[in-house]
């Protein structure tokens, strides 16, 4: 990977992370670590882009996996409402970007 590239790769992941406050955007917890996770997961068509990632914790990540967000999210002991509209926004621009 050039660096270029890597650098692009840094600084999305950054500006993710700092998007949703060093915190959670599915349980609103400040974990040590946060991974990033895709709003549509790649396997089913998710890009690599800001609009499809979002700030998550190591376990509501491997919790959701590959599924869809919001059957999963919903039926989880980490449901919030606000937190869900704040992510809306994020998940209407993924989609309508996966659209054209």
């Amino acid at each position: 990977m050039d660096l270029d590239k890597r650098a692009r790769k840094h600084k999305i992941r950054a500006g993710v992370k700092e998007r949703f406050g060093g915190t959670c955007a599915y349980c609103g917890k400040k974990p040590h670590v946060l991974t990033l996770d895709h709003i549509v997961a790649k396997s089913k068509g998710g890009f690599d882009v800001r609009s499809n990632l979002v700030a998550a914790c190591r376990r509501c990540n491997k919790s959701k996996h590959s599924r869809e967000l919001w059957e999963w999210w919903q039926s989880s002991p980490w449901w919030d409402e606000a937190r869900a509209r704040q992510l809306s926004e994020t998940v209407l621009v993924c989609r309508l970007k996966q659209q054209n």
